[in-house]
């Protein structure tokens, strides 16, 4: 898609903000985030200081941030793309991570296929057939880059009515998404999801609780080990 009709989409999904919404060039930001306050009823975008060249990938990261911000106003502050966290070390938050952003991307995906079909039907084949590439080559991937190709698979599934044979740990990871119906997203589907992904190797399972008047995100033992690869 032409980067024009995605700045339009951008525009649109950001015009669908009910918070106030604050700009803030830094050169502390090497790619655009959005931090959503759900007590202050605010997001901040952070802009790089040097505008970036137009390009769609600046655009489709700025579209999904959006949808992150939007799923904070209207479903929980739990699908921003920061929220709190408590009951782990900051070693552990790490390898957590990408459970944790895997999961809210479900929904989010989701969200983008309502929003804009067209382009996140294109998108996701194309990261597809780039999922596909890297499996078929026997690459042993990180933690943050299996899960993100869970996620492809488990979405490719779903809306691509794709094919895809797996088995043993890929195969228990891609049915824990397709488990939790990402329609009529909730907290409690959210939660849901990250439990059934921390039970295929971690000792940790979370619950919402709130502290302080804050909704935070509780981790606590479920039994003995560390949180593993797959």
């Amino acid at each position: 898609m032409k980067t024009k009709k995605l700045k339009n989409l951008v525009k649109k999904a950001k015009g669908e903000l009910a918070w106030t919404v604050h700009e803030v060039a830094t050169q502390d930001c090497v790619q655009l985030r959005i931090f959503s306050d759900p007590m202050d009823k605010t997001h901040t975008i952070y802009l790089p200081l040097t505008p970036p060249e137009e390009n769609s990938a600046y655009e489709l990261l700025f579209l999904h941030e959006l949808g992150h911000a939007l799923m904070c106003e209207r479903v929980h502050p739990f699908f921003a793309s920061g929220f709190p966290i408590v009951g782990l070390e900051k070693e552990q938050i790490a390898a957590a991570a990408p459970v944790l952003s895997a999961a809210s991307d479900w929904f989010i995906g989701h969200w983008l296929m309502k929003f804009c079909p067209e382009l996140a039907l294109s998108e996701l084949q194309d990261e597809y057939e780039a999922t596909a590439e890297m499996m078929a080559n026997g690459e042993t991937p990180s933690l943050d880059k299996f899960f993100v190709a869970v996620l492809i698979t488990a979405q490719s599934i779903k809306y691509l009515k794709a094919e895809v044979e797996c088995s043993g740990f890929l195969d228990s990871a891609v049915q824990a998404f397709l488990g939790v119906p990402p329609d009529k997203p909730s907290v409690g589907k959210l939660v849901e999801l990250i439990n059934r992904l921390l039970s295929l190797g971690a000792p940790y399972c979370c619950r919402q609780v709130n502290s302080k008047g804050q909704e935070v995100m509780e981790f606590f033992r479920s039994a003995d080990g560390s949180i593993a690869s797959p």
